[in-house]
């Protein structure tokens, strides 16, 4: 007897509810849509829709660097541009070291921020009021300023949108700059104009242009100038002193390649560099 065989098939179809659709990303009722640019985005792409940058630009790339500005992209602005600072009849240079925004040169300002003058360097009151010492037309700059911590203190001496660093602040600075051990020759400047020779490893790649401006000392003298930089923090020594006898500062000199934080007194007076405050 011949048996027969029959062999059947199945076949599943599968079949959409009315109202399902397909998205750009073929997946049923998927959340995928396309941007403006045309991109399938959204839903299980993993990607996100492209935005009109800084520039304006759709899907563009460019971006805001840490002084506002808008650079990169189509922009042909560079990324380390900065415009100056106008406070109290000066203009100042501002530079960009890493994530951070300073002054490429020295406050040079004889008020607060309130206007009201900042008062004259006197020895009786040197370590217990905010002064300032200046120095016309000095070898360094025009008007070379040195103030006493004080005048620092709690900011009263930065415009709007600027303040006097903390040590943190400077301790970033370092860091940026490859470290301490290092950061000297990248924040002075090159020529023996304002530095005593060796002005050792000085390359200025940073645009901080630290000239050797020395100290005003606790009597009114200047010392160390061609040898040494420093600046103000805001911080005392002493997190805990009430008295507000040290402060920290950063220190360079024309023979070594070393940055230095170290406290000095409030009786002595030194260069203010600012920060921006992008808080």
């Amino acid at each position: 007897m011949i048996k027969k065989v029959y062999l059947f098939s199945f076949a599943m179809f599968f079949s959409c509810d009315v109202g399902d659709y397909q998205d750009c990303n073929s997946v049923i009722n998927g959340g995928a849509y396309f941007d403006e640019c045309g991109n399938c985005v959204g839903g299980r792409t993993g990607l996100t829709e492209c935005t009109t940058d800084c520039n304006g630009t759709l899907g563009g790339t460019s971006f805001l660097n840490p002084c506002d500005i808008c650079v990169e992209g189509n922009t042909g602005i560079s990324l380390d541009s900065c415009t100056s600072l106008s406070y109290n009849g000066e203009t100042y240079r501002t530079i960009i070291i890493g994530n951070q925004v300073w002054l490429g040169e020295d406050l040079r300002t004889k008020n607060f921020n309130n206007n009201l003058p900042i008062p004259d360097f006197d020895i009786s009151e040197a370590d217990s009021i905010g002064t300032k010492l200046v120095i016309p037309n000095s070898a360094i700059q025009t008007d070379q300023v040195f103030y006493s911590p004080l005048a620092a203190l709690n900011n009263f001496i930065a415009p709007d949108g600027w303040r006097v660093p903390t040590k943190s602040d400077i301790e970033s600075l370092l860091e940026q700059l490859g470290g301490d051990s290092i950061a000297s020759g990248k924040l002075k400047e090159t020529e023996y104009e304002n530095w005593n020779f060796p002005n050792q490893f000085a390359t200025n790649e940073s645009g901080f242009s630290a000239k050797g401006t020395g100290y005003r000392a606790s009597l009114g003298t200047l010392k160390n100038v061609g040898e040494r930089y420093s600046f103000w923090s805001i911080n005392t020594f002493d997190e805990g002193d009430t008295t507000n006898t040290l402060y920290w500062t950063l220190r360079l000199s024309y023979n070594s390649n070393y940055a230095i934080l170290a406290p000095d007194s409030a009786n002595i007076g030194h260069p203010i560099r600012l920060i921006k405050d992008n808080k």
